[in-house]
């Protein structure tokens, strides 16, 4: 525990002091106290003399010894930052005491590094915290442009009431390779007297405790999945978790799974006890074979449980395909220059979506529970489309062996060995379908620009054309076409995107042109009737093979001709970056609504931001390509909050639903 005389404290209560923490902790725990010096030296703080660093002076910490705490974190070490961003105010001592150090950008400083992220809220005096999920160490580092860096999730993050989170990690995030795990953590978002710790509270003592018999627990749960992301009536679930020792000595504790129906009714339970050694990893596997589904979606959840405390919980879900959903979705047609939503003119106001937490990997390991939760939200804000881009799943293989240039990581082994899907992958492309048919949303999906080798150049988002000249890689397109085309063709809710932001030249022009048209042909060949697009703003000048036009861009008032095209145009994707603070998401907020009434005066039939949130890529300051999607998180953030930017959207939205689909004046 971090004790210093005279030391500065912000966010902590003053009656939290390292003395009342030492008090209510040395009976049952091993507590020493380190001063500055201390923290600052190798041989005192080490991952093999300490498992836990407590820091009780909330955001304020000493300069001189972040880099030690540092390589004790990445090393392995647990942490408990008792208010407030952790790392956030630098000191030094100097003469007359304690001064601050003067740091441009704390976060990209100090957080960045730990993976910490953070947000300051307009209602309450805490800090949102939450960490990203992913490994820091990446192969494949780009120098500018949004070109794809892979991620593999390494941990996660959860949070508990009173602005508490909860970090625990099943494989080390910071040291490639490493066979240390990082001991668990827990950050204390409150600041000021209104604290889950402040001795005032009569539970605090009982707060402290159950954070420190958490953070002591070693047994963790990961990856919990279900072997399909959508069933048929009639078929059994397999469902797999991973359980596993992080900490130094065995133990035991009891894994119950639940099954819950849309009710959240449970309708299936299996506990079983546990034993693990230090450092063993075990696959727990549960099978349901109900008599009949009851539900079009269910939720499962594990726990787990120690005396009756629980001290873990992974949750996911699944869809049972219900084809009178998938048929009664919301309908998409298009009347001149404008689209016809359910049978009214309507203004498409979407949103860009990848799951916040694993990002592209919603096409290989989805967590269904999340997504569904997510258009929920989507549905409630107003937002009437979502786009995606597809990420085919052999294209993950293929990534790793033409870019990354390394054997495949085993987070990616259920990935497709060939170019057209699995059953399984065409599951998961169900289930989102289902559930955006269920919950109002119109489907709109990028189809070929993360694609496998026998598609196009795998290296992704760059304007390779041999997917549009290569006759081989056309035919295994047209194959996979054929197969979304037979099997949605009957559900309403979908439109098409061919190819997201090809970056061609003048030249090739009628190149994309002969391919779109090659393409749309061949799903109207197959019965099916989607609006297809081109993303980007190459489709403007293809609105002969297009049913209707895509503008993506910073600027919606620069664009002024959507009328003369004779096809409806939508700004497909609008930009409005942020860093981390208030000050930031505020400004992004002014901007989205700056855009939102630029758009309402253009003759533009829809608007759709990029992103719902930001993607928890890796690290801020490990790529511009990072960074990039990182900032543009529009609607909520990582635990599901709304931000501010959000919450004017969804006041837009309806204010657009008040006056009608195009209203001449701008809102504020």
């Amino acid at each position: 525990m971090f004790k210093e005389k005279d030391f500065p404290s912000i966010g902590t209560p003053v009656s939290i002091t390292p003395e009342w923490l030492y008090n209510n902790l040395s009976a049952d725990f091993s507590v020493t106290y380190l001063d500055s010096d201390d923290l600052g030296n190798g041989e005192c703080l080490n991952t093999d003399t300490f498992d836990l660093l407590v820091m009780p002076y909330g955001e304020v910490f000493p300069y001189k010894a972040f880099q030690n705490i540092k390589e004790y974190i990445f090393g392995g070490g647990g942490l408990l930052n008792v208010a407030g961003r952790p790392f956030w105010v630098s000191v030094e001592k100097l003469d007359n005491g304690w001064q601050k150090v003067d740091i441009k950008d704390p976060y990209m400083e100090f957080l960045s590094d730990l993976g910490i992220k953070y947000y300051v809220s307009e209602e309450t005096q805490g800090i949102g915290l939450s960490v990203t999920t992913s490994l820091s160490f990446n192969p494949v580092k780009p120098t500018h442009g949004n070109v794809f860096p892979y991620r593999i999730p390494a941990r996660d993050f959860l949070k508990s009431k009173e602005d508490v989170i909860f970090v625990k990690s099943w494989r080390n995030p910071y040291v490639r390779g490493s066979k240390k795990l990082i001991n668990k953590w827990c950050l204390i978002g409150a600041r000021g007297e209104d604290h889950p710790l402040n001795p005032q509270n009569p539970r605090a003592q009982e707060a402290l405790i159950k954070i420190i018999e958490y953070l002591s627990y070693p047994i963790i749960m990961h990856d919990l999945e279900t072997d399909l992301a959508a069933y048929q009536q009639g078929e059994k679930v397999e469902v797999s978790l991973k359980v596993m020792n992080i900490g130094k000595n065995s133990e035991t504790g009891t894994v119950e799974v639940e099954f819950l129906d849309q009710e959240d009714k449970v309708v299936y339970r299996k506990s079983r006890q546990v034993e693990l050694k230090p450092g063993q990893e075990i696959t727990l596997q549960e099978v349901w074979q109900p008599e009949g589904f009851k539900s079009n979606f269910y939720k499962v959840t594990a726990l787990l449980k120690k005396d009756s405390a629980v001290f873990d919980t992974e949750e996911n879900g699944f869809v049972v395909i219900n084809k009178g959903i998938l048929e009664s979705g919301p309908s998409i047609k298009i009347e001149k220059n404008r689209f016809i939503v359910n049978g009214e003119s309507s203004l498409i106001l979407g949103v860009n979506y990848y799951e916040s937490r694993l990002g592209e990997l919603l096409w290989l390991r989805p967590n269904l529970l999340r997504i569904r939760e997510d258009f929920k939200s989507m549905r409630k804000i107003g937002i009437n489309m979502v786009r995606i881009h597809y990420h085919h799943s052999k294209w993950f293989r293929d990534y790793f062996a033409n870019v990354v240039k390394e054997p495949l990581d085993p987070y990616f082994e259920m990935a497709d060995n060939t170019a057209l899907p699995s059953e399984r992958s065409l599951r998961i492309l169900d289930a989102i379908i289902q559930i955006a048919q269920e919950e109002g949303l119109v489907f709109c999906m990028d189809i070929f620009s993360l694609v496998p080798e026998e598609m196009g150049n795998p290296v992704g988002w760059l304007g390779l054309k041999e997917r549009i000249l290569d006759k081989d890689k056309i035919n295994v397109q047209k194959k996979f076409v054929e197969i979304i085309a037979q099997r949605y063709k009957d559900v309403p809710g979908i439109t098409w995107d061919l190819w997201n932001e090809p970056r061609l030249g003048n030249d090739d022009l009628d190149l994309l042109r002969r391919w779109a048209g090659e393409i749309r042909d061949l799903f109207r060949k197959n019965g099916d009737v989607h609006p297809v697009t081109i993303g980007g703003d190459l489709s403007v000048r293809l609105p002969d093979v297009l049913d209707y036009v895509c503008v993506h861009t910073y600027e919606p008032a620069e664009f002024k001709f959507a009328e003369s095209l004779g096809k409806p145009v939508i700004f497909q994707e609008t930009w409005h970056p942020a860093g981390m603070g208030l000050e930031e998401e505020i400004r992004q907020k002014q901007e989205l609504i700056k855009d939102f009434n630029a758009f309402l005066n253009t003759d533009a039939a829809g608007f759709m931001p990029w992103q719902w949130t930001r993607q928890a890529r890796l690290w801020n300051n490990a790529s511009e390509a990072e960074k990039w999607d990182d900032d543009l998180g529009i609607c909520i953030r990582e635990d599901g909050s709304l931000k501010p930017a959000g919450s004017a959207y969804y006041g837009l939205i309806s204010k657009i639903k008040e006056t009608g689909n195009h209203p001449q004046v701008g809102l504020k």
